[in-house]
């Protein structure tokens, strides 16, 4: 009876460990409901646009930054002819942005997907940079982590960003100044 609880202790203290070194699981597929039925699909894949269009700050900032409606509405307006009469002619689902979220002067409140825990110190723009060669899109740097969201109607997470998968990226990019050492990501 007294190995039970060894075993027990065992392995609490491997999941703990495992958990420590590696984070908590994250949740491959996850797509939560979002405020607005935003295509990635549409934008990034049908008419390519580059994600660094939307996603504004991620070549220099710590975020990859969530555009303001405003961005949305350089296209639409010109595009659908938003102004006046031609209100009635556009589609339902950029009436809605147009109508709910831009007159009001309100941003959506979207539902964030990929996400590192408090103990890691993230910032996309070194990651931007050492993925991106010359001449690329930045969608290429993107695919890495977040998939290929211009085939993806809906986002979800395809990679489970935890220490074992950021480590392998940090391994095979270390001949080109990757880092390894845990004061890179760690507090």
């Amino acid at each position: 009876m007294k190995k039970a609880p060894k075993i027990i202790i065992t392995v609490l203290v491997v999941l703990g460990l495992g958990w420590l070194f590696f984070g908590p699981a994250k949740q491959i597929g996850y797509a939560p409901d979002q405020p607005f039925a935003y295509s990635h699909l549409t934008h990034a894949g049908k008419y390519q646009i580059d994600c660094q269009y939307c996603h504004s700050t991620v070549s220099y900032s710590k975020s990859a930054g969530i555009p303001g409606v405003n961005v949305c509405m350089n296209c639409h307006r010109a595009v659908l002819g938003l102004s006046g009469t031609a209100k009635k002619d556009a589609n339902k689902r950029i009436m809605d942005l147009y109508s709910n979220y831009w007159e009001k002067k309100k941003a959506p409140e979207w539902v964030r997907i990929h996400n590192m825990p408090d103990h890691v110190r993230f910032s996309h723009a070194p990651h931007i940079k050492a993925l991106l060669k010359p001449g690329q899109e930045s969608k290429t740097a993107c695919i890495r982590c977040h998939g290929d969201v211009a085939q993806m109607e809906v986002v979800s997470q395809v990679e489970s960003l935890n220490m074992g998968f950021c480590l392998n990226c940090h391994r095979e990019y270390e001949k080109d100044g990757g880092r390894t050492n845990c004061g890179a990501c760690h507090h």
